[in-house]
């Protein structure tokens, strides 16, 4: 239960994150993002970045890709793979879930979550262009 918890508590947060993104109308053009391979800790620029990369998602779309690449346990609609592969693209969808896997108790299975992250991003390049 205390899981269940803490991950809501997150997806809240890039909840809040997306609409204050939204809200302030945050133009990113002149302020460089960190690089995937961020190790931390974690900037405001670079947080704004991700909020940016999170803002282009439907709150919807975001939260059965995140279901889907940190538990394996939601389905993905064609309308949110467009989202995902065309408005976020692959960086993004990289950056945050390592910036997530940092952050929260999915350390220990890293793996396995950039795996799922990987055929996600897959699967829905596949239905995209297909």
């Amino acid at each position: 239960m205390a899981t269940f918890s803490n991950n809501f508590c997150l997806l809240m947060l890039l909840c809040f994150m997306m609409s204050w993104s939204m809200m302030f109308n945050i133009v990113l053009s002149n302020v460089a993002p960190a690089p995937s391979n961020w190790p931390g800790p974690v900037s405001s620029s670079y947080e704004t970045y991700l909020a940016n990369c999170a803002s282009k998602l439907d709150p919807i779309c975001g939260r059965d890709i995140y279901f889907a690449v940190f538990y394996g346990n939601a389905t993905i609609i064609k309308d949110c793979c467009d989202e995902l592969v065309h408005d976020v693209g692959k960086v993004c969808h990289d950056d945050m879930t390592k910036f997530v896997l940092t952050k929260t108790q999915f350390k220990s299975s890293d793996v396995e979550i950039m795996e799922r992250s990987q055929k996600v991003w897959n699967d829905c390049v596949g239905l995209v262009e297909s």
